[in-house]
């Protein structure tokens, strides 16, 4: 019989997080109704024998051992082509499900809506943490959605805890190899809105996420410092640049000047409060000239997305917000100061 959904588990040296994240698997009230692929890209840890002592509890089980050390776009369209259900659902190790979960996906996947996404819980507490993206600010940042308990749309369900339709995502060409990781879950969600697809918030599928344990891994299952590394703001300066570059059709490209100067505050608030030129020099300034060096790569990303779109950018203004995207952030300096730099 085929499983309605698959649970896809993206596991590089998470031993740590496994045994709750596939304990709450093995409580879910959808019992016989869902697989669970465990894509394993490398680990160096005892992962693999944790995974192997619950196949007995979950005979669909299916351990995928890769040997290369995939980031996360690659790890993700690797471990769908794996599954063989018609709905993806992407789950990262530091997460574990109520035990209704899956059911409330399912259900709620009736409705015909291409993306699921869960409301996300703190790990150890039921704190909201996020929904997903309720759209961008202008000046081209992340708005998060706030708490709610009704379903509704809004523009990308979030990385660690979404479901999306197979089909859909063979249609609009998975994740960009070339993305590697960061801002992928907006990349995502905007394209499936631009080829006429929906995103929709699940209220009652709840996850609990801890959220940067590989960035930041003090605290254990509790932040309680802001860390951050070199590479993962490189990438997210880089990727933010080119998420409107490759999906903005013409209008909102002009989002991109008040997003370059935003960066350029950044990166010398940085400066000034850390004084670390390397870290600025290699998060800051080589991601936004990597950006416009991909720019032949950026326009075969859009003739693709022309050849799929259904909505341009004037009905895409819906997912601009007012809210300031980087409030949150901001918040968070706040209450536990400025971010820890590891320079990898």
């Amino acid at each position: 019989m085929t499983p309605e959904i698959s649970l896809i588990i993206l596991n590089h040296n998470g031993a740590i997080w496994l045994d709750r994240c596939l304990e709450s698997i093995c409580a879910q009230t959808a019992a016989g109704r869902f697989e669970v692929v465990i894509f394993d890209a490398a680990s160096g840890d005892n992962s693999l024998v944790i995974c192997e002592r619950f196949r007995p509890r979950l005979p669909s089980l299916r351990i995928v051992a890769d040997k290369r050390d995939l980031w996360y776009c690659d790890a993700c369209n690797a471990a769908a082509r794996e599954a063989h259900s018609p709905l993806l659902l992407f789950l990262n190790t530091d997460i574990w499900l109520e035990t209704n979960c899956i059911q409330m996906l399912l259900e709620a996947a009736e409705s015909g809506a291409e993306v699921l996404a869960a409301r996300i819980l703190d790990y150890d507490s039921d704190n909201f943490q996020t929904f997903g993206a309720a759209g961008i600010d202008w000046l081209g940042c992340t708005v998060f959605m706030s708490n709610h308990s009704t379903a509704c749309d809004f523009l990308a369900g979030i990385g660690g805890a979404f479901a999306i339709r197979k089909d859909w995502f063979e249609k609009i060409g998975g994740y960009p190899d070339e993305w590697i990781a960061y801002v992928d879950e907006m990349d995502l969600g905007w394209r499936v809105w631009a080829a006429g697809g929906r995103v929709v918030g699940v209220p009652r599928a709840i996850v609990h996420h801890r959220g940067a344990a590989m960035a930041n891994p003090a605290g254990g299952t509790k932040i309680i410092e802001l860390r951050t590394t070199v590479t993962k703001r490189f990438l997210s300066t880089r990727n933010n640049i080119l998420f409107l570059l490759k999906n903005c059709q013409h209008i909102l490209l002009l989002l991109l000047i008040p997003h370059l100067c935003l960066l350029v505050c950044e990166a010398l608030v940085w400066l000034v409060l850390t004084r670390q030129w390397q870290f600025v020099k290699q998060a800051y300034i080589r991601g936004i000239v990597e950006a416009f060096r991909m720019r032949r790569q950026v326009r075969e990303w859009r003739r693709q997305s022309a050849r799929i779109r259904r909505h341009g950018d004037f009905w895409m203004l819906r997912f601009i917000k007012l809210k300031p995207g980087r409030w949150g952030e901001v918040k968070h300096l706040f209450k536990l100061g400025m971010p820890k730099v590891d320079y990898k």
